[in-house]
């Protein structure tokens, strides 16, 4: 399994958090979600390659923009 962090601009309340952690749980190789709405982070462990395009399009579907953390930055 690997692990994917996008950084979530707009979460403003649980709410929020929620709906982001329903999108991303619902993408096709997503094994779990966790999202920090303090930090405005969300962690995703997955079971295959998942696209990062396909993970952002399902947080802008809900809402919100995101983009997939590279590199050195955790």
């Amino acid at each position: 399994m690997s692990n994917k962090t996008l950084i979530v601009d707009g979460m403003h309340c649980q709410k929020c958090q929620k709906k982001v952690e329903d999108a991303l749980s619902a993408v096709d190789g997503v094994a779990s979600v966790s999202v920090d709405l303090d930090k405005g982070k969300a962690k995703v462990e997955l079971t295959k390659d998942v696209n990062d395009e396909d993970l952002c399009m399902a947080v802008l579907d809900a809402g919100f923009k995101a983009k997939v953390k590279h590199g050195l930055f955790k």
